[in-house]
């Protein structure tokens, strides 16, 4: 993903039950405000404890923590399903980016395109797919098999461990 060296593979640090809690509910597509009012928590909290999160899986970015915890198996994988078409490569790379923790400068210098661009094929993928943000991208994601543990390399330069299911 990155010009610089991969970190050795992450120490995995499991997320505490109110970390997971917040986790799947933003894997789910949910607001922030959403998530609070479910959780009777502060707006401040949630943006909190996803912060911690990154920080303990070594990953930047809400779309990134989610990834990080379907691979290390932390939240449940969401069931398989199929969509009628196939996704292009330039989608498969404009997903992979995101589940990385690509920003869309990362995302634009890694493919040789303007940040506009970038943006641009980031909203069409989420529209695509019905994406309420890329959090739930990264989770239609692994829906649809274009995600998977194979993408343990992330931008924060962190290697996710490849666990056995817990």
């Amino acid at each position: 993903m990155s010009a610089r060296l991969a970190r050795p593979p992450a120490t995995l640090l499991d997320l505490t039950p109110a970390q997971l809690r917040i986790a799947n509910k933003i894997a789910q597509g949910r607001s922030t405000e959403t998530i609070a009012s479910d959780l009777t928590i502060t707006a401040g909290t949630i943006n909190v404890q996803m912060k911690h999160c990154g920080q303990k899986l070594g990953v930047r970015g809400r779309a990134a923590v989610v990834h990080a915890c379907f691979v290390t198996w932390q939240i449940q994988r969401p069931e398989k399903a199929a969509l009628p078409d196939a996704f292009s490569d330039e989608e498969i790379k404009t997903w992979r980016m995101v589940a990385a923790g690509a920003t869309s400068k990362d995302y634009a210098e890694t493919a040789g395109i303007s940040r506009n661009e970038a943006l641009r094929r980031f909203r069409a993928l989420r529209e695509r797919v019905k994406a309420d943000n890329g959090p739930h991208l990264v989770s239609l994601g692994w829906r649809y098999g274009v995600l998977d543990e194979s993408l343990v390399e992330m931008v924060s330069g962190t290697v996710l461990p490849v666990l056995a299911r817990r």
